[in-house]
């Protein structure tokens, strides 16, 4: 599993995965933006990263989970850092972070017990752990780079 310190390390650059300058990292974050028919009142993004799609939630009240330090300082003004869930969202989304090398389990638990109306999950097709959310209401499949980005928006189940 990765550790915290080798998130550190690479997020000693800003922007590591260069998601600001690559086309492909615009298109995706358009067709992530573009499931959201509705605006939320709060939103958690898993694994937010510096916040390059966590900014621009449908949202007005925005938390991020993020374990590096470094990325979290980097993070928009709009998007708040929490450690861990801080009571129940209408939309929790995570991108790239249900794959063996993250703590999966612990993600898929916080998901579990923090939202009420929508999820969404989102990562390299190959690499996704499969957890049940609740009901699928969207979801698309598309070239991301050298892979297929797997992308689904679930109504939670009560």
């Amino acid at each position: 599993m990765q550790t915290k310190e080798e998130l550190e390390s690479w997020y000693v650059t800003p922007d590591p995965w260069a998601y600001r300058t690559t086309e492909d990292d615009h298109i995706r974050k358009e067709k992530i933006l573009s499931m959201f028919k509705t605006n939320y009142r709060r939103a958690l993004d898993i694994g937010c990263g510096e916040g390059f799609l966590t900014t621009d939630l449908p949202a007005t009240h925005i938390h991020g989970i993020e374990l590096s330090d470094l990325a979290a300082a980097r993070l928009p003004k709009n998007v708040q850092r929490v450690h861990e869930p801080d009571g129940m969202y209408d939309l929790v989304i995570t991108t790239g972070t249900l794959y063996k090398q993250y703590n999966h389990e612990q993600i898929y638990n916080w998901i579990r017990n923090s939202a009420y109306r929508h999820v969404l999950i989102a990562g390299i097709k190959d690499w996704l752990i499969s957890y049940n959310f609740g009901t699928p209401i969207a979801a698309q499949e598309f070239k991301y780079r050298e892979y297929i980005q797997s992308v689904i928006l679930y109504e939670v189940s009560a």
